[in-house]
C-alpha cells in the first residue's frame, strides 16, 4: 500500500481529506503530533466508506472525538485518524433524542434543558462528544451515558451500518462494550421536566465539578479507572504523587487522578509521569492502577 493509494481511496468520500493535520490543538491536554491522514465524513455512509477503504487496504483507523481522554504520541499517527464533527444533528422525536456522533455533550444538554427534557444532568461538565462518550461510558459518581440510551447507530469493522437496541448493548464501567463498532448516531430516552429545574441540576453539577477538578488546565480528565475498592484519586494522594512532575506535566494539586500540561509537556513526560504514579500507588497500598485515558 502506498500513500497515493490510500489518498485514492479517502477521495471517493464526502467530507474532507488532510495529509500531516497537526492533532494536538484538537485534544483538550494540548498534546501530540500529526496524523498522516485525517479525515471528516460528511454522513454515515462516508464513515462507512473510510472503514472499509482501510480494512482493505490494511492501514491503522483511530476515531478521535472531542479529544478529552486520549493521549497521541509526540511521533504522531500512521494511518487514518477520522473525526465525526461533521454529524452534528439533533432530532427530537416525543421523549425521545437523537444525537450525532460529533454532537459535544454541552451542545446537547444546552438543546435538552430548552426542550424540557430531562435525564442526561449526570453527565453535566464531561468535555466529550456524543461518540466517544458512548464509546467509554462516560460518566460522573451520579450515572453513566448509557442510562439513558435506547439505541445505536454505529459502522462496524467491515464497514456495514447497523442499528443496535437496547439487548445489544453490553456496557462496563468507563467501557462502552462497542469493540471495534465506530458510533454514528445515538439515541437517549428522556423525561420532560421544567427547564428552570434542569437548569438548576446542570448547575449545581457544575459547581460541584469546578471546585473538586482542575477544569481550566490543559488534562484528560482521570488518568486511571477507580479500583474495585476506593478512588484512584484518593490512592494517588495517599501515596504522596501531588504535583509529582516529568517535564511540563504534573499530577494536579486539586485533584490527584489528573495530570495537567503546563503548555510544555510531552506524551513521552505524560506516560513517564504515569508509569511513576503506577508503581507509587503499587508500592505503597498494592494495587495496580490501569489507564482510564487513551493510550495510541
Amino acid at each position: 500500500m502506498t500513500d497515493d493509494t490510500l489518498a485514492l481511496a479517502l477521495r471517493s468520500i464526502q467530507g474532507v481529506v488532510r495529509t500531516q493535520f497537526a492533532l494536538a490543538p484538537l485534544t483538550h491536554v494540548r498534546i501530540g503530533g500529526p496524523a498522516e491522514f485525517f479525515v471528516e465524513p460528511w454522513s454515515e455512509r462516508d464513515v462507512a466508506t473510510v472503514v472499509r477503504a482501510c480494512k482493505d487496504l490494511d492501514v491503522p483507523l483511530h476515531v478521535l472525538g472531542g479529544g478529552s481522554n486520549v493521549l497521541i504520541p509526540d511521533e504522531g499517527v500512521r494511518g487514518v485518524v477520522m473525526q465525526l464533527a461533521s454529524l452534528n444533528r439533533i432530532v427530537r422525536d416525543g421523549d425521545r433524542v437523537t444525537a450525532g456522533a460529533g454532537v459535544s455533550l454541552a451542545t446537547l444538554m444546552r438543546g435538552v434543558r430548552t426542550e424540557g427534557l430531562a435525564g442526561l444532568e449526570q453527565l453535566c461538565g464531561i468535555p466529550a462528544h456524543v461518540g466517544g462518550a458512548v464509546a467509554m461510558n462516560a460518566g460522573t459518581k451520579d450515572g453513566e451515558t448509557f442510562d439513558t440510551l435506547v439505541s445505536l447507530t454505529v459502522v462496524d469493522a467491515d464497514g456495514e451500518i447497523r442499528v443496535l437496541g437496547k439487548d445489544d448493548f453490553h456496557p462496563s464501567y468507563r467501557n462502552g462494550g462497542l469493540g471495534d463498532q465506530i458510533v454514528v448516531h445515538a439515541t437517549f430516552e428522556l423525561r420532560e421536566d421544567s427547564p428552570k429545574a434542569i437548569y438548576d441540576r446542570f448547575e449545581a453539577s457544575l459547581k460541584a465539578r469546578n471546585a473538586s477538578q482542575p477544569v481550566t488546565e490543559r488534562s484528560l480528565g482521570c488518568v486511571f479507572t477507580n479500583p474495585g475498592t476506593g478512588s484512584a484519586g484518593q490512592l494517588i494522594e495517599a501515596a504522596g504523587c501531588k504535583l509529582m512532575h516529568e517535564g511540563g506535566v504534573s499530577v494536579s494539586g486539586k485533584h490527584a487522578n489528573y495530570f495537567v500540561n503546563d503548555g510544555t509537556g510531552t506524551a513521552a513526560d505524560f506516560r513517564r509521569l504515569m508509569d511513576r504514579v503506577v508503581a507509587r500507588v503499587k508500592q505503597d497500598a498494592h494495587v495496580e492502577l490501569t489507564a482510564e485515558i487513551k493510550l495510541w
